[in-house]
């Protein structure tokens, strides 16, 4: 993926950009430059969560809009599932934010939706021919969960072909960094008996460690994604301390980024 600077009203904000993404496809996966967050918030952060000023948010807030060329970004409460919350022409941005899921799902060209993430695995889709977009929320549990087959099934449901789907995988916790217990490779064997095989697993010293770009890609394949339509960030946010938030890093003192996706109508 490359970086790139969006240059808003007195700011300039630094995104990641999949190439697999057509023009038409606004998105980007957010650093942790470009905001105005004090520390341990420095300096974009996008999410209340965790004890950041909220006219600091509101602000950071404001300057990702701008940068997704829309008065209003479509977050969902994400709870690590399968769910997904679609936005119907005209929907409140306050229903969507009320409804649980991990994937939020526009149809049409026009929305902007958007997940948030700290160490999880954010996904953006792009369907081609129709402008149906989804953003996808995928920690270990998401990822277990199926949450990407999900939103790609439901994105079918509205007439999306696999074949005219993208998908980018944006930063987050890499193999290199996410040491998990046996009780995370259970459950991982069990939701991709061929996790192992495809080099998801890792046994190391002193705890496995999982791979969770992988296990998303697979499922991107599984589901009828083409491997050349799918892009990989390959950027760790525990190991990149200058670029991304970490919770596991930071031990949850830190704060969130987030990947948008929309569509420019015709």
């Amino acid at each position: 993926m490359r970086e790139v600077t969006f240059r808003g009203d007195g700011f300039e904000l630094p995104l990641l950009q999949a190439a697999v993404m057509p023009p038409r496809f606004r998105h980007g996966f957010t650093t942790r430059r470009g905001g105005v967050s004090a520390a341990p918030f420095d300096t974009l952060n996008l999410g209340g969560k965790w004890g950041d000023r909220p006219e600091a948010v509101a602000e950071n807030q404001r300057r990702l809009r701008a940068a997704a060329g829309r008065t209003e970004i479509y977050f969902a409460t994400q709870v690590h599932g399968a769910d997904a919350a679609r936005v119907a022409s005209g929907a409140a941005v306050e229903d969507i934010a009320r409804t649980r899921a991990d994937a939020v799902i526009a149809a049409a060209p026009g929305p902007a939706v958007a997940v948030y993430v700290a160490d999880c695995v954010p996904i953006l889709i792009a369907d081609v021919k129709t402008g149906a977009v989804a953003a996808v929320h995928a920690g270990w549990r998401g990822t277990v969960a199926g949450v990407l087959a999900a939103a790609l099934a439901r994105m079918t449901e509205g007439g999306t072909q696999m074949a005219d789907v993208r998908v980018a995988i944006g930063p987050s916790i890499g193999p290199c960094c996410f040491q998990v217990g046996p009780e995370v490779v259970a459950a991982v064997e069990a939701a991709a008996p061929g996790a192992r095989a495809a080099g998801a697993i890792v046994e190391r010293l002193p705890r496995p460690h999982v791979d969770l770009w992988t296990l998303n890609r697979l499922a991107a394949q599984a589901a009828g994604v083409a491997p050349d339509a799918i892009e990989v960030a390959v950027a760790c946010t525990s190991c990149d301390g200058e670029r991304f938030f970490s919770y596991r890093r930071d031990h949850g003192n830190t704060g969130q980024l987030a990947a948008f996706i929309a569509c420019d109508p015709p």
